[in-house]
């Protein structure tokens, strides 16, 4: 009498385990190829270590905000250039050494707001002001001053934030960060 023979291993146990492990090295280097690209765009952000910065990051309940985040840096010469790159969602205006610069609606989508504050900064100590607000005490600061040498100011939890209702502010702390772009619901800043 014959007997029969097994299945052979391939069509067995060893092929739905060599099917898992392509599998898993499939899924790995997709992880990989995504952590490689994002570090990528991160490292080609127009408004480099930038964070996205903010009064408070809780809120219970919707309630109208304003307040200004303000930061002053040393200077050794008044540069000839420096490019600032804004959003400020949903409103917001800055003063540079008491420098007004108007206000602009930027809602969630808007490209970033491009400014020249070289006429406005001095040799010594600079003071930068951004006024937010929102009608709901959601929103967002991001900002980039890119000076000669490649120096840069940015939005960063070194920011004093304090409630200002237009001719007094209340007490200042540091500001609370959301984090670095890419965040929901702006996505990665773009220029205009």
């Amino acid at each position: 009498m014959r007997q029969e023979k097994e299945p052979a291993p391939l069509l067995s146990r060893p092929f739905p385990a060599a099917l898992f492990a392509l599998a898993a090295v499939v899924a790995a280097a997709a992880a990989l190829l995504a952590w490689k690209r994002a570090a990528e765009d991160r490292a080609h952000l127009v408004t480099g270590d930038a964070r996205w910065i903010w009064y408070k990051l809780d809120f219970p309940e919707p309630a109208p905000l304003r307040f200004r985040a303000s930061r002053e840096s040393r200077m050794d010469s008044a540069p000839a250039s420096a490019a600032a790159k804004l959003y400020v969602d949903p409103r917001g205006s800055i003063t540079v050494n008491g420098t007004a610069f108007p206000a602009l609606d930027q809602p969630t989508g808007s490209p970033l707001r491009l400014l020249d504050l070289a006429p406005a900064l001095a040799a010594g100590v600079n003071r930068i002001e951004i006024d937010a607000e929102s009608p709901t005490g959601a929103g967002g600061i991001l900002f980039c001053l890119d000076l000669p040498g490649g120096a840069r100011i940015v939005s960063d939890s070194s920011w004093l934030v304090a409630v200002h209702d237009g001719n007094r502010a209340g007490e200042s702390r540091h500001a609370a960060v959301w984090g670095r772009p890419p965040m929901y619901p702006w996505a990665y800043p773009r220029l205009p």
